[in-house]
């Protein structure tokens, strides 16, 4: 009895052979997934990368070039107002250890009349108090400074006799400061300029000038003035000056004359103004109060 073989009908041996075929998928399902996760695990080799590609990545984006810097040429192209921006500013600017401020009217008035114009040009050469000899710069010319200490009076609104070098920034061959000799023309050319500059000044009618009308073209100026001519840190106070101070400035600018350190941006506002335009501007901002 116990030796007989087990009889199964088909029905029995359809689910057997279903059930087979369902394990089976089931352990290739596993293994597969089982093939996966230690793929994942393995840790990727890097890339090959050429000796030449490295160097590539690593090579310097630029160089420094070292040489030796020629000073003095260098500030034979600046103008009176960029020496002085970089001279000079940072005590003048201030009023630092007494230096008078470049736009005080009345201290630079006060100086050019008590020690004369030729003392100040030394001054400025050869130092005086806490300024040092040059302001510091030893690359500086006697033109350049005699240039500075001139920019600085016509910034403040006082007129002087220097007519300034050829270019301003100390080329032409001016006389010594400490020499005391007045400056004069060096050529006919220089004299003959001066005289057409004059007589451009000397045909605006400024006594002919209309306030009113100066006020409306003045609004075109107000942003670098002010309102009332105060100036700004950047651009000069105008609040003070004399009608014929202002006659003066525009004339040079319009003629295209290097005047100071904003004479690219005035040249081209001036360039268009008529003889009346300038004596009205000139009449009305000379009713500004400092």
């Amino acid at each position: 009895m116990g030796n007989q073989p087990i009889k199964m009908d088909t029905g029995n041996k359809v689910l057997l052979f279903i059930a087979s075929l369902a394990l089976l998928g089931t352990v290739l399902f596993l293994v597969s997934h089982l093939a996966g996760w230690l793929a994942g695990m393995q840790v990727s080799q890097p890339d090959t990368v050429s000796d030449e590609r490295v160097a590539q990545r690593i090579a310097p984006i630029g160089q420094v070039v070292s040489g030796q810097v020629d000073s003095a040429e260098e500030a034979a192209d600046l103008t009176p107002g960029d020496l002085y921006s970089n001279v000079c500013a940072a005590c003048h600017d201030t009023g630092v250890s007494g230096a008078p401020i470049k736009d005080d009217t009345d201290e630079w008035s006060n100086r050019l009349n008590d020690k004369g114009l030729d003392t100040l040009f030394a001054n400025s050469i050869n130092g005086i108090g806490a300024m040092p000899a040059r302001g510091g710069d030893p690359s500086l010319s006697d033109e350049q400074m005699r240039d500075v200490v001139a920019y600085m009076l016509d910034e403040a609104g006082v007129d002087h006799d220097y007519e300034g070098s050829d270019n301003g920034n100390g080329d032409s061959a001016a006389e010594d400061a400490a020499g005391g000799e007045e400056p004069v023309a060096t050529t006919e050319t220089g004299e003959a300029a001066a005289e057409e500059e004059a007589e451009a000044v000397a045909a605006i009618a400024v006594e002919d000038g209309d306030a009113e009308r100066g006020q409306s073209r003045y609004n075109t100026c107000v942003a670098c003035h002010g309102a009332q001519g105060q100036g700004t840190p950047v651009f000069p106070k105008l609040a003070g000056r004399d009608a014929e101070y202002i006659a003066d400035k525009l004339v040079r600018y319009r003629a295209g004359e290097t005047v100071g350190d904003q004479t690219a941006l005035m040249t081209p506002n001036a360039a268009n103004l008529s003889d009346e335009d300038i004596a009205d501007l000139a009449v009305y901002v000379a009713t500004f109060e400092d």
